[in-house]
């Protein structure tokens, strides 16, 4: 793969560019009629891309990655606080609200990102929530 970089007015790199060709491959789009997808490939492609951006300036991807985990199991903790002792339902409830909410606005709001980010922690709530209900 050929990497270009965007490069700042001091000739810091500051981002990868893809061809959308390539994008479309790490992305992992099914393969048109006749083409073989091979998952390792993918892969490779996948951490060569991780790799390549750990040479632009900040945190490494790693350090990145482990950071917002951090924070999305501190928010499901909290999520799961709200939640504690709401009826089965009620919590299916609120999943379906927030993503018929999310579902109103544009793609480009970040709101609805979040709404549907929020549905995701959610749905990951229900089977123990169903499991306490019985």
């Amino acid at each position: 793969m050929g990497i270009r970089y965007v490069v700042d007015e001091e000739g810091e790199r500051v981002a990868v560019l893809l061809d959308i060709e390539e994008y479309e491959r790490m992305v992992g789009e099914q393969p048109e009629d006749g083409e073989d997808f091979d998952p390792e490939e993918a892969e490779r492609r996948i951490t060569e891309f991780v790799t390549t951006s750990d040479e632009l300036p900040g945190p490494t991807v790693a350090d990145l990655a482990e950071r917002v985990v951090g924070l999305m199991r501190t928010t499901w903790d909290d999520i799961e606080e709200i939640m504690d002792g709401i009826p089965h339902n009620k919590l299916l409830a609120t999943q379906l609200l927030l993503s018929q909410r999310a579902r109103g606005l544009q793609p480009d709001d970040p709101e609805q990102w979040r709404l549907f980010a929020a549905t995701t922690l959610l749905s990951g709530m229900v089977p123990a929530s169903l499991d306490k209900q019985r």
